[in-house]
């Protein structure tokens, strides 16, 4: 029962994301990967991400009132300077390859290694203890870059079904 209201304390109710920027080459393959997902259950067409939703989450958190929206979005502007710093002007180009799941309720796409997977994990961790050191509470997992394309818990019907 603690474990319970621990989690219900910390559900995760906003997120940190870099937006897909490329819409045309990611967009399209995840877009016919939904579609081959739902031609083998229609079901499922409830539970997909829509193409222009599409994004790398960098963390979640919980904000609980408008005195801690106000201070992650302090947190948010705050993190630009040292963002700059780290990108030094370049852009982040990310690849991705391959299918995975989180607890067969979370489907999405991998992030490819190549040099900017260490860069955005760099800006990641700095954003995350920016957040931090301003006192909001910020999931304690390691940082798995990966873009979503399908959520079991838009449909709590489906969730229990498939």
């Amino acid at each position: 029962e603690r474990k319970k209201k621990k989690k219900k304390q910390y559900r995760p109710n906003y997120f940190i994301s870099l937006p897909i920027t490329n819409p045309k080459v990611i967009t399209g393959s995840v877009q016919a990967l939904q579609d081959a997902i739902i031609q083998k259950d229609q079901r499922l067409s409830k539970v997909m991400v829509r193409p222009g939703s599409l994004h790398v989450t960098m963390f979640v958190m919980h904000l609980s009132s408008e005195e801690e929206i106000s201070i992650a979005v302090g947190a948010l502007s705050d993190s630009k300077d040292f963002v700059q710093d780290i990108l030094k002007g370049k852009t982040v180009d990310l690849s991705f390859q391959g299918i995975d799941h989180f607890k067969n309720e979370v489907g999405f796409v991998k992030l490819a290694e190549n040099d900017h997977t260490a860069l955005l994990t760099e800006i990641a961790e700095t954003v995350k203890k920016i957040f931090q050191e301003k006192g909001i509470l910020t999931e304690g997992r390691a940082f798995k870059p990966h873009l979503t394309f399908m959520k079991l818990s838009k449909s709590m019907q489906l969730r229990k079904q498939v």
